[in-house]
């Protein structure tokens, strides 16, 4: 895809798969591996990067409770930012748990 140097210049390790109606590319960016997906004209619709447990923003940590987090990915998509966690109870039961930019919870769902 033509526009992947246009957002993310000096991407490596670019891999592209087809996903629904997007081609999406896993690519290694500024030290940290990114997913980015792409419309079939080639406009950018998001991108995602994985964050380390250390640099989860406050709110979404605060918002997050007593669950113990396990993974934390960043989903820019439009103007718009929200966090996707993969989050487990004390019975070690996993949640995917959906926060917009501001930490208030969009869904909650038992994996």
């Amino acid at each position: 895809m033509a526009s992947l140097p246009e957002h993310f210049l000096g991407a490596v390790g670019v891999e592209w798969t087809r996903y629904n109606d997007l081609w999406e590319a896993l690519f290694f960016h500024d030290g940290i591996t990114k997913i980015a997906r792409f419309d079939l004209a080639g406009k950018l619709v998001e991108y995602r990067v994985n964050i380390s447990p250390e640099n989860i923003p406050s709110p979404i940590r605060e918002s997050s409770g007593d669950w113990e987090i396990m993974n934390c990915i960043a989903v820019y998509s439009s103007n718009n930012l929200s966090y996707e966690l993969i989050v487990r109870d004390g019975e070690l039961v996993r949640y995917q748990l959906w926060f917009d930019s501001l930490g208030n919870q969009l869904r909650l769902e038992k994996l």
